[in-house]
């Protein structure tokens, strides 16, 4: 998961919005089904700003038409915000439907918002919403290698109490994500590492700082897919003490 930058609300939004809400105080009054619909015209939008990557796990989608707006807040509990920019992200059907669903877990002791009240209030969320300007995700998130049944596998560990239900209600550390994961590692990330090796091994100075800004350049850019197990793995397979030998940086991509 990495930082997503929102951008401006698209001004279709705000029309559906005022139609939408005074619907949905008509339905609660009349005592009837609020009619959720509509908000799905950013679509488009948000998938764009998102480069087509799924908010939680990344993945890249071919195109918006058949995935989901997610409600970061969800919509039943949350109907006031149904159509508000800020609590709208795209999302493949897996992390929206399969997993987090309708599920929004707070901190202990921490007091749901009431109706047509404006978050955050006194919630706190301990699901990560990553259009939040404060999220560092290698604060949060951290992809380690391990060997499970003989093979490597990238697992996602929570370094924090919101990083780990977030793994958890998103299942971003689902089967299917983690063979997804292994073939990004394989087939993605070390081929690009490649060349900076082969330049460490002639000790070539020039050529490592070279590579590594190619590698960069080719894994890290935010409209890459799973850009945050990219780093996590540039890490691990290039070890710190080689990074600091040949003053390697290494920036957490954010959109």
């Amino acid at each position: 998961m990495i930082r997503i930058v929102r951008s401006p609300e698209p001004p279709a939004l705000q029309n559906v919005r005022v139609r939408m809400l005074a619907a949905a105080r008509s339905a609660l009054n009349a005592g009837t089904k609020i009619p959720f619909a509509a908000y799905d015209v950013v679509k488009q939008d948000l998938a764009t700003m998102q480069h087509l990557k799924c908010c939680y796990c990344e993945k890249r989608e071919e195109q918006a038409k058949y995935r989901d707006v997610d409600h970061h807040r969800p919509k039943a509990p949350y109907w006031w915000l149904a159509w508000t920019w800020e609590n709208l992200l795209f999302s493949c059907i897996d992390c929206n439907r399969d997993e987090k669903r309708d599920q929004y877990p707070l901190a202990a002791g921490a007091t749901q918002l009431v109706a047509e009240q404006q978050a955050p209030g006194a919630e706190v969320p301990l699901l990560i919403d990553p259009s939040d300007p404060a999220f560092v995700p290698t604060k949060e998130i951290e992809f380690r290698r391990e060997k499970i049944n003989g093979k490597e596998r990238w697992v996602p560990y929570g370094l924090t109490a919101r990083g780990q239900k977030t793994v958890e209600v998103c299942g971003l550390g689902r089967a299917a994500l983690l063979d997804l994961y292994a073939w990004h590692v394989v087939d993605i990330v070390r081929p690009k590492l490649a060349d900076v090796f082969r330049a460490v091994e002639n000790k070539d100075q020039p050529a490592v700082f070279q590579a590594w800004g190619t590698a960069k350049r080719g894994l890290l850019n935010p409209a890459r897919p799973f850009a945050a197990l990219s780093h996590d793995a540039m890490k691990t397979l290039v070890r710190a003490d080689l990074r600091d030998e040949y003053r390697l940086t290494l920036e957490m991509p954010g959109s």
